[in-house]
């Protein structure tokens, strides 16, 4: 089954503006939620809400039909979801949350009595679940979810009486009243921001829901390998963030500033000014201690303008007659000044993001070799069935051997101050088979392939660094769940991956994946064995074959003259 994947919201906004404004808005359906658009200029998710609204408990509806409604009245979120606790008894109204857990279905859902007398399971198949934070965790297709509620009488009306907390929305309607927000905090040298996307309803308060989050820290596949500018027990002074002109007023508690200097000060307002930005409502932000304007100070000498998305150049490295050559646009040139590798019968090569240092495999796939800045190669790992190298902004070159116990293995670019290869703990991938793995290029995430007991994962998990930038672990892996065949993964942007599977005779689909919500699938190439892509504008994929290269046009591909193998950009 193809998993319907929503069109942003925003974009809907605008489309269903236009389409009421066009009939006059003559005729209200009444087969569905009712939806009201703010229609004054302003953007929805930032200045307005998006809403829809439901209808609230019928007399004399029966026990099923309370359960049905109090469903699709999760659509209404005005007034604390009001219509929704009209289905509840006063107990349950005065206590439920709506807003921790929002659970995203396929289909409709089965309301089917249950075990004891007066109570009902509702049946989802659930696409995704949102938490109070906005941090979406994508379900395995398929996944289904049981909710048990009880519901009693209330002066003759039944009225639900017992029930988990949350509400839950159809992928339509999920589309609607929510759209994806980034949050950005740093990795550990303060030169990179780093994406934490997130969702939150388009109502007014967005604002507010964004700054708490950021606060708040990291998703938990990023804990501990980002870092804010804010220290822990930051918060709001009350949960508003106002917006006039286009400029937000975050007023913040002074803990907030007890031990802050200058340059962490710019930091935090640099923190704010990438994440409020994303709003299309805020062009300025200033920041308040407790409604005193926190002043900025001259430039501190360390603070850095933090890279979005930085881009990796745009020459890529391969293999053409066991020697190491650069490939950029049409034109093919040897990678000089190093000595001869052809000895090694050199696969899989990675150049790395900043300065002039190159990985390779060996044939054998056994043997890990790094050409250092001076041109001079060593081999610095050996193993079984290593995957393709991947050089980080740090310094560090990573891979993995598959031997008995799969290890993943990082050497550092000067040996003799940090030592030879370096083992990465990750429980997670204990007794999996890695076919790929790929550092972002801000060098704060690992993009991961493997296989256990028959089944594949693709999954991005926070690299753990020490202050000098060292490796030390990974945090718990965020799950991508592609449409397509997967055994090898690539970034083309800080928050878009493009996975695909390999095949000599079949064609073979590849499938960009955004972690804001949008997915492409490429067309089919006829025995594709290696895929390129890297972040930046005007990077092309490219994807290889065993007897061509091609470069992606439009969503076609097109034969490069040249023949290189095991293509890469950097990083």
């Amino acid at each position: 089954m193809t998993r319907k994947r929503p069109m942003p919201a925003r974009m809907l906004a605008v489309l269903l503006g236009i389409v009421l404004v066009l009939t006059g808005c003559s005729e209200i359906p009444r087969n569905s939620p009712v939806q009201s658009i703010a229609l004054d200029g302003s953007n929805a998710a930032e200045n307005g809400d998006v809403q829809f609204t439901a209808p609230g408990p019928k007399p004399d509806m029966s026990a099923r039909e309370i359960v049905e409604g109090f469903i699709q009245a999760g659509v209404a979120a005005q007034d604390d979801y009001k219509v929704a606790r009209d289905y509840l008894n006063p107990k349950q109204s005065g206590i439920w949350k709506g807003s921790v857990r929002t659970l995203v279905y396929d289909d409709s859902p089965s309301v089917i009595p249950g075990a004891k007398a007066n109570s009902y399971t509702i049946q989802l198949e659930v696409v995704s679940e949102i938490d109070a934070a906005g941090i979406m965790t994508e379900m395995p297709p398929h996944t289904t979810r049981a909710l048990d509620v009880s519901l009693e009488k209330v002066d003759g009306q039944w009225r639900i009486s017992q029930l988990p907390d949350g509400i839950m929305l159809d992928t339509a309607n999920f589309t609607h009243l929510f759209a994806a927000q980034t949050l950005y905090f740093y990795d550990v040298s303060f030169h990179y921001a780093v994406p934490d996307v997130r969702w939150f309803p388009t109502r007014t308060g967005v604002a507010a829901a964004v700054v708490e989050a950021l606060l708040a820290g990291p998703a938990d596949y990023l804990e501990n390998a980002v870092v804010s500018a804010f220290p822990g027990g930051s918060g709001l002074v009350r949960s508003s963030v106002p917006i006039e002109s286009q400029r937000a007023t975050v007023d913040l508690s002074s803990a907030t500033f007890l031990d802050s200097t200058e340059l962490s000060r710019q930091q935090m307002q640099q923190q704010l000014e990438l994440t409020l930005g994303g709003l299309g409502s805020v062009r300025s932000v200033v920041m308040t201690d407790e409604q005193s304007e926190v002043k900025a100070g001259p430039k501190d000498p360390e603070f850095v303008v933090a890279e979005i998305n930085p881009a990796v150049p745009d020459t890529q490295i391969g293999v053409v007659d066991h020697a190491l050559y650069y490939l950029k646009g049409k034109s093919l040139r040897l990678v000089g000044g190093i000595g001869d590798i052809a000895g090694y019968h050199p696969r899989l090569p990675a150049m790395s993001p900043l300065g002039n240092r190159y990985a390779f495999l060996d044939g054998s796939l056994s043997t890990l070799v790094v050409v250092d800045e001076d041109g001079s190669s060593s081999v610095v790992a050996t193993g079984k069935d290593l995957v393709r190298p991947s050089m980080d902004a740090h310094g560090w070159t990573w891979t993995v051997d598959n031997s008995s116990t799969t290890r993943v293995l990082a050497v550092p670019a000067d040996t003799a101050l940090n030592g030879k290869v370096r083992p990465i703990t990750a429980d997670w991938l204990a007794d999996a088979k890695v076919s790929s793995l790929r550092v972002s290029r801000d060098g704060t995430r690992a993009l991961i392939v493997s296989s256990k007991d028959g089944e594949t994962s693709v999954a991005i998990s926070g690299i753990l660094r020490d202050a000098d930038g060292a490796p030390r672990g990974f945090a718990p892996p965020k799950p991508i769940y592609p449409e397509v065949p997967a055994t090898h993964a690539v970034w083309n942007s800080d928050v878009s991956v493009i996975v695909s599977s390999t095949s000599t005779t079949e064609k073979v689909a590849a499938e960009e994946i955004s972690l804001t919500g949008t997915r492409v699938k490429y067309l089919p190439l006829l025995g594709m064995v290696g895929l390129s892509a890297g972040p930046g504008e005007r990077r092309p994929v490219y994807a290889e074959t065993k007897d061509d290269i091609h470069s992606r046009v439009g969503n076609s591909w097109h034969i490069m003259e040249d023949m290189v193998r095991d293509l890469s950009y950097p990083g």
